[in-house]
């Protein structure tokens, strides 16, 4: 992005169109991020819980005196119940290499505990690792000359306008399309959409899989050369034929059929696996059976799933030389019951908003009421997580900080450069925790270096940037090399059918399909709104209010009428909510857009009811298995 800044003021931002992905394209956030830096919402200075947490009760106070109430704090708990006590709780609010990880150093210092990021994508990362060694598949401009494209599970006309324009090119200049989602998204009117019953992709894959090698479609020179285990295989996939799959995913055999035909013809082909199907609790299982695809026919690595190249010293980033005490780790997903133990006794969030973000919110915001519990928040705006600190410090966006940036998907390292001033007393990461550290009185070295110099060392050692820093600060940004793909970090060496490390991890040794049921009649969906990044940017559009969308048919038997209220339960409590009739869901599904600040929408959202069970893969979450009743 460029930015425009007249007089010390940000005057909007445009697209970079000389970088090779970017081009003359921003999507909607990017296109209105000044409302979101200068509104009157905006945290400006310190301030301190005075009323009941959760109440938003604070009081104004200086940063010197925020740091040495929090300094105090931290020397108190630590010698009262040791440092692990305290959580380092931090996610993906701001991305930047240093932004997101130098504050990391700070608590290797004092040795305190830390959350496992294992919300997102962690198990199609694990399912990747098991079969390829690694999740690097095709990169965009390899996609955008495919014959065939195939989106399982994702919604790039919504989550990746860049991708989007990628599939709408291939598409004028030939290439066919297959879209598998459960919900007839805006990526589906791009070309067949196969909607399939939800958690039932592995099903699909082990019968497609079963049909390649009955029909003897499989690329056998490949396969031989370059896999493991494809007899063990074979004897798994055999008991998916087409009836089964068939009733299990609620296609048609004849889609079945087109679709495989397509995908054995149609080459260079490319699968786009979604974060969002992985979420499901049988999810790391789905994306094993279907990278799998892809080796069986002989296109190496034929699958996009999450580029994230670089070899940056994540060591020196992070400050781990600086831990004298072995490090605890907690669950993301779980910290609710995490917190019940009361084993945490004072917790700094950063670069998140759990309070809207996690699953089972009713017993993760019991925790945080907890008064025994002394919480630091650093945000932009008063979130639903700030309401429950004691302390909450301001934060800047990225166009106050200095910061460089890798990429979910395309393969370049770009600088942030700092446009304005930060707004009020807004303190970006890296400076919150130079100042603690201060504070503190702690005195390693690497507790106070700056920003540009940490960047400096990134780059400089790393082997991946073609460039030296100083093209990246002239340029804005470089290429990151692309590691050999037809080598596979595996214990064989090679694409893992059968993988004997992944059933000594109680994985398995094979892909599998995993049924995923309830006795409650609906399985809630909870994607995102186009407009949001989780829960980043509701308090810009406001008028984004709760609905669940209803299958007509499903509606008629419950008695539910378009506009009206409606109650969903399950064990977790119940959430009412305006329902809105739509063919777009199928039968047995319900749709809501989730991750809404709950104080902006009643005081609840789709969050109370979403589970926090864990996956074995990854220990990732699986919120996308909820199922709820209409009360």
């Amino acid at each position: 992005m460029v930015s425009r800044v007249k007089n010390g003021r940000l005057h909007g931002s445009e697209p970079n169109s000389k970088h090779p992905f970017t081009g003359d394209l921003l999507c909607p956030k990017g296109r209105n991020l000044g409302p979101y830096v200068y509104s009157k919402q905006r945290l400006m200075y310190p301030m301190r819980r005075t009323g009941k947490k959760g109440s938003g009760e604070f009081e104004k106070i200086t940063w010197n005196d925020a740091l040495k109430e929090i300094a105090q704090k931290v020397r108190e708990v630590s010698d009262r119940d040791g440092p692990e006590s305290i959580l380092q709780y931090d996610y993906a609010g701001t991305m930047g290499l240093v932004q997101r990880h130098f504050p990391s150093r700070f608590f290797n210092a004092i040795g305190a505990s830390r959350i496992s990021h294992t919300i997102c994508s962690r198990a199609g990362d694990k399912a990747l690792q098991v079969v390829y060694g690694s999740n690097l598949g095709m990169l965009p401009d390899e996609i955008e000359k495919c014959r065939l494209i195939v989106v399982w599970g994702m919604n790039p006309a919504w989550s990746s306008v860049h991708g989007f324009e990628i599939l709408k090119r291939a598409a004028k200049r030939g290439a066919k399309i297959y879209v598998v989602d459960p919900v007839r998204t805006a990526t589906a009117e791009v070309g067949v959409h196969l909607q399939i019953k939800p958690a039932t992709d592995g099903a699909l894959a082990l019968g497609i899989m079963n049909h390649h090698i009955q029909n003897r479609l499989c690329n056998e020179i490949f396969l031989d050369h370059n896999t493991v285990g494809f007899d063990r295989l074979a004897g798994v996939a055999a008991k998916f034929d087409m009836n089964t799959i068939s009733r299990t995913t609620g296609l048609s055999t004849r889609q079945i059929e087109d679709f495989i035909g397509d995908y054995v013809s149609q080459r260079p082909n490319c699968i786009m696996i979604g974060y969002g199907m992985q979420r499901q609790k049988n999810g790391g299982e789905m994306v094993r059976a279907i990278s799998i695809l892809p080796a069986l026919i002989g296109e190496n690595r034929g699958f996009f799933y999450s580029t994230d190249l670089g070899d940056f010293d994540m060591d020196y980033l992070e400050g781990r030389s600086l831990r004298t005490r072995k490090l605890t780790t907690y669950n993301m997903v779980d910290i609710g019951r995490t917190l019940q133990t009361g084993r945490v006794k004072m917790m700094f969030v950063y670069n998140s908003n759990p309070l809207a973000t996690l699953p089972n919110q009713k017993l993760v915001r019991k925790g945080f009421a907890s008064e025994d519990m002394y919480t630091v928040v650093h945000d932009l705006y008063q979130t639903d997580t700030a309401d429950y600190a004691d302390i909450v410090l301001p934060a800047t966006s990225f166009f106050e900080q200095y910061d460089i940036h890798t990429s979910y998907f395309h393969n370049y390292l770009s600088v942030n450069e700092k446009a304005i001033e930060p707004l009020g007393e807004a303190r970006c990461n890296s400076d919150t925790f130079r100042a603690l550290a201060s504070a503190m009185r702690l005195t390693q070295r690497e507790l106070f270096e700056e920003d540009e110099k940490v960047a400096k060392n990134l780059v400089s050692k790393s082997k991946s940037v073609e460039g030296k820093f100083e093209d990246l600060t002239k340029k804005g940004f470089l290429r990151l090399k692309v590691p050999n793909r037809k080598t596979y970090d595996t214990p064989s060496k090679k694409i893992e059918l059968y993988s004997a490390s992944a059933e000594a991890e109680g994985l398995g040794g094979l892909p599998s399909h995993v049924q995923v049921s309830s006795n409650l009649p609906y399985m809630l969906l909870t994607p995102v709104h186009k407009f949001l990044v989780r829960s980043q940017y509701h308090q810009r559009w406001q008028d984004i209010k709760p609905v669940v969308y209803v299958n007509p048919k499903d509606a008629k038997a419950e008695g539910v009428e378009d506009g009206s209220v409606i109650t969903l339960a399950n064990e977790l409590g119940e959430w009412d909510v305006k329902c809105e009739l739509s063919e777009a869901v199928p039968r047995g599904v319900l749709m809501t857009y989730s991750v809404l600040w709950p104080k902006l929408c009643g005081g609840s959202s789709a969050n109370f009811l979403t589970t926090d069970f864990v996956q074995r893969y990854g220990q990732n979450s699986g919120f996308a298995s909820t199922f709820v009743r209409i009360a």
